[in-house]
């Protein structure tokens, strides 16, 4: 009987959560992608997005925009609504960086236990972080490793990605 329990509380656990991905994934957000049970890839969210997020269970936010590429602050808002908040401004081509894939990759590890939204205008320089890591750092295959930026929402930083991941591992 003890185990039917159990089997029945895993059931009902494991249901509340592919509804609750399958809510967050409902809201009309630009690109918004389950990357996991628990990481979020999109666009920029709107202001009241942030709400319906918070409400879905949504903890942390990391935001890669630049410092002036909206009219409000979205520090300010996601804060103020009791979510952790993250910036690191990605403003040009320039900081598509190892440094910046580095420091993103340890957010995601050091909030691994929490619903997290990754965003910047459109998830093109989240996926340009999440490949050049993996190609740079985890050692994948170039390929393999523009293949999965192309999941986190990657397009047309793809030759901005090849040409770092040749400049940082000593490719002319």
């Amino acid at each position: 009987m003890n185990k039917l329990i159990h089997l029945a509380l895993f059931a009902l656990l494991s249901f509340s959560t592919i509804a609750a991905q399958t809510d967050v994934t409902q809201l009309d957000i630009l690109n918004l992608k389950a990357q996991s049970e628990s990481v979020y890839t999109a666009g920029q969210p709107s202001q009241t997005d942030f709400a319906k997020l918070k409400d879905l269970g949504l903890q942390t936010v990391i935001n890669l925009r630049g410092d002036n590429e909206t009219s409000w602050s979205e520090k300010e808002l996601v804060s103020g609504l009791g979510m952790n908040y993250y910036h690191i401004p990605v403003r040009s081509k320039a900081d598509i960086t190892l440094e910046n894939a580095t420091k993103l990759q340890a957010l995601l590890q050091t909030h691994q236990q929490e619903t997290t939204l990754l965003h910047c205008a459109s998830s093109n320089r989240v996926g340009a972080l999440v490949a050049l890591y993996h190609a740079v750092t985890l050692k994948k295959p170039i390929d393999e490793a523009i293949e999965t930026g192309k999941q986190w929402g990657l397009k047309s930083l793809e030759s901005v990605v090849r040409n770092k991941v040749k400049e940082e591992i000593g490719q002319p």
